[in-house]
Order: C-alpha cells, then sequence, then structure tokens
C-alpha cells in the first residue's frame, strides 16, 4: 500500500494585477487577501497624508479593501491596478469625509506627531528642520483637497500624471493644472514663512 500525499487545494493567483482585480471582482477571497497585501501600504501612505490624522485610519484602509470587490468590477485592464486601487480608497475617503465633516474638522486640530531621534547632533539643526516640516504640513493642509491629492499622489507616492489621473477619475490636463497650482501655493507659503 503506498501512501499519497494529498495536498490542499488553493485558489491560486497569479502575479498579474489585471487578474488578479478580475478575481476579486469575482469574489475570490483569497485573491483579496492578496490584494491587500499587495496595496495595503500605498493605501495607507495615500490616506495618511491626504487625512493629515492617523484617527480611525486602520478602519479606513480596512473598509477601502471590503469595497473593493463592488468596485473591481469597474477595473480598466489598460490602467494599472495600483493606481484603480489608490482610487477606490480616495473615491472612499471622500465620501466619508463628506459624511462626517464635523468629525473631519477636530482631526483637522490635531496636535502634530513627532518622532525624537535617539541622538541629536546638531540640536539648532533639528530644531530647524521640526519647524520646516510644521511649515510644509501646514502649507499642505491650505491647499485645496484636489490640490493636495495631486501633490501627494504625484510627489510623494511617485505616481506619473496618467496614474494619477486614473486613480482620481480626472483628465490628464487637470492633474498637471492641480499640480502646477498646488506647487506655486506651496512655494508662496513656504517663502512667506522662510522655510527651506
Amino acid at each position: 500500500m503506498s501512501l499519497r500525499v494529498v495536498r490542499p487545494v488553493l485558489t491560486l493567483v497569479p502575479d498579474d494585477d489585471e487578474v488578479l482585480l478580475q478575481r476579486v471582482a469575482a469574489g475570490d477571497v483569497h485573491a483579496l487577501g492578496v490584494a491587500f497585501d499587495r496595496f495595503h501600504r500605498d493605501v495607507y501612505a495615500v490616506l495618511a497624508r491626504l487625512r493629515g490624522s492617523r484617527l480611525d485610519l486602520d478602519d479606513l484602509v480596512q473598509t477601502t479593501f471590503l469595497v473593493l470587490p463592488r468596485a473591481a468590477h469597474n477595473y480598466d485592464p489598460a490602467a494599472s491596478a495600483r493606481s484603480f486601487v489608490l482610487g477606490v480608497a480616495i473615491q472612499h475617503a471622500r465620501r466619508e469625509r463628506r459624511s462626517l465633516v464635523r468629525r473631519w474638522r477636530l482631526w483637522q486640530a490635531r496636535t502634530h506627531e513627532v518622532d525624537v531621534p535617539e541622538a541629536v547632533v546638531d540640536p539648532e539643526q533639528h530644531a530647524s528642520d521640526r519647524e520646516d516640516l510644521a511649515a510644509l504640513e501646514s502649507a499642505l493642509a491650505g491647499l485645496s483637497h484636489a490640490q493636495r491629492e495631486v501633490i501627494i499622489l504625484h510627489e510623494v507616492q511617485g505616481m506619473k500624471g496618467d496614474e494619477v489621473a486614473a486613480a482620481l477619475g480626472v483628465p490628464l490636463n487637470t492633474v498637471w493644472t492641480r499640480l502646477h497650482h498646488a506647487r506655486n501655493t506651496l512655494r508662496a507659503t513656504l517663502d512667506a514663512r522662510g522655510a527651506r
């Protein structure tokens, strides 16, 4: 009598993001887990920068992936999956923002979280850097939400213009216009405050 090795049947998810999102749309829970593993860090980073607060951020990231199977039916394989998932996260965040305006204002009045370095070589430089960071955060908060989205996706996340356009669901020219105005506003605000 020979022994047979019985292997569990697993739903294999290919590396191809297009197929992954098709599987997510079909309700494949394993594919949704893979999508979470693949994209949750990007979603978290973008939402953290857009929100300006870490309050309820984990819940918002989780909820983004809970609505992803329904949203994935609208995925256009010509666009990048990363842009699509970030777009879903941003759209979800916009809806939540509109419905929770009062909470949003309270979150804007948050205190800044500052990491204390283990060893400060030059206390004056460290203080100057903290002031510049605070000035940048304040200048970002002064941008319109649409301009902040474009700056964060393009400048911080390193997404290309067409990816930003796909994520936000706007024309490419709109991305460039918002980016131009956001950069000018940031530059003027930081110059007025004497930040580097």
